[in-house]
């Protein structure tokens, strides 16, 4: 794991950002389908180049929208 702006561990690749947004959120929710299209280009082990604030900022929205994308 790779660490955020405050030196906490967070995730690297996409599966891992994938895995956890699938937990707080289900499988049927747009932060997860977004996640799947990438890692279908990009595989699940595909390293995350940007910052996991910038991901954050991505992601969190998209959690609470219940299955769109």
């Amino acid at each position: 794991m790779r660490k955020d702006e405050e030196g906490n561990p967070c995730p690297e690749t996409l599966g891992e950002y994938r895995d956890i947004c699938a937990a707080l959120a289900g499988e049927d929710n747009a932060a997860v389908k977004f996640l799947d299209g990438k890692i279908a280009d990009q595989g699940r082990g595909a390293k995350v180049l940007v910052s996991d604030h910038q991901m954050r900022m991505l992601l969190f929205p998209l959690l609470i929208r219940k299955g769109a994308s």
